[in-house]
């Protein structure tokens, strides 16, 4: 007989930067959320070392819409609220999530579900990225309840997702579409990014690594520049030659001719080559606090533009990919004489 255990999430930043436009479009998503996750499979590595298994899971982020939804009355848009926030705390962005995993083969045991859960929350987290970046936010999180003292709940940042979505829109490329939930979560699981702990095939590499630059705080250093070039060669399958003009060229390919200002590839290229001759600037983990990444962007050796174009670049392909029902690009050279 199927069980159930449900797992409790605080997240004490939990809404992401956003002006009103888009305020108003990422809580359009989240509603959706509400709607789809009330009841439904997933199968998912089912331990740190364990294969995967088959669950049901019930998903309640009604406190968290609630939360966008007052932010929004009290003051306009996600990053007013936020604003509003520093001199008044009363302005809240905090919200509570719940995930309710039924094991089809029993109850699960603790580490089990919290890993379930875990999976879950990542899948949810590629899966807003890729349909509107920045729309999920988990900064200062921790599970709740008995026993919850035993796990870390991870933390994401919504800010390099946000502000790759803000240089697409500014630079006319790439262009970044809003595909449907239902058709991006069926596509992760096509992937089976949620079914193993360590990523194979390509297109995994890529939402693994996609998970990685969501974790980065206010972090637009060579180390992120390493994750995003990384991303791209590999979906362009560039990594032999790791030849800057066949990657700008096989990008054009598939998205379109790239603007000059939306060029970010010879930065990316120099940043990293940089990285690996050991001239890059090495900064000091920031104190977080409300003014960090306003200070933070005019810092020698933070890479703002190159990091979200070339975010934005990723974000785009992978929308490409799902648009297609694709998990991979096969690109073929020609020669002709003369």
């Amino acid at each position: 007989m199927a069980s159930s255990t449900t797992i409790r999430l605080h997240i004490g930043n939990a809404i992401p930067p956003a002006g009103a436009a888009n305020s108003v479009e990422i809580i359009r998503l989240w509603r959706q959320i509400g709607t789809s996750f009330s009841d439904r499979p997933f199968e998912a590595q089912s331990g740190l070392q364990d294969g995967a298994r088959a669950y049901r899971v019930h998903f309640d982020s009604s406190r968290l819409l609630q939360a966008m939804e007052a932010a929004i009355e009290q003051n306009g848009s996600f990053s007013n609220h936020r604003s509003a926030h520093i001199d008044d705390p009363g302005n809240r962005i905090d919200a509570e999530l719940s995930i309710t995993i039924t094991g089809e083969a029993g109850l699960p045991g603790e580490l089990e579900s919290y890993q379930v859960a875990t999976v879950f929350l990542q899948q949810l987290i590629l899966a807003t990225s890729l349909i509107h970046p920045g729309a999920f936010q988990m900064l200062n999180a921790r599970f709740l309840g008995e026993g919850a003292h035993r796990f870390e709940a991870q933390q994401y940042d919504a800010r390099i997702l946000h502000g790759a979505l803000g240089m697409a829109m500014a630079n006319g490329w790439p262009g970044l579409e809003t595909p449907g939930l239902e058709t991006v979560w069926h596509w992760l699981d096509h992937t089976g990014v949620a079914r193993a702990a360590t990523a194979i095939s390509d297109v995994d590499r890529v939402l693994f690594t996609l998970l990685k630059i969501a974790e980065q705080r206010h972090e637009y250093s060579a180390r992120t520049i390493l994750l995003i070039v990384y991303q791209l060669e590999v979906l362009l399958d560039c990594r032999e030659t790791r030849n800057l003009e066949q990657l700008r060229n096989r990008a054009r390919l598939v998205l379109g001719p790239i603007p000059e200002p939306a060029d970010c590839f010879t930065e990316l290229h120099e940043v990293r080559d940089s990285l690996f001759l050991a001239n890059q600037p090495v900064h000091r983990p920031p104190l977080i606090c409300h003014n960090t990444a306003t200070a933070l962007r005019e810092q020698i050796g933070q890479h703002n533009s190159a990091v979200e174009a070339g975010t934005a670049v990723v974000l785009a392909l992978l929308q490409d990919l799902i648009a297609h029902d694709a998990l991979a690009y096969t690109f073929t050279e020609q020669m002709a004489r003369r």
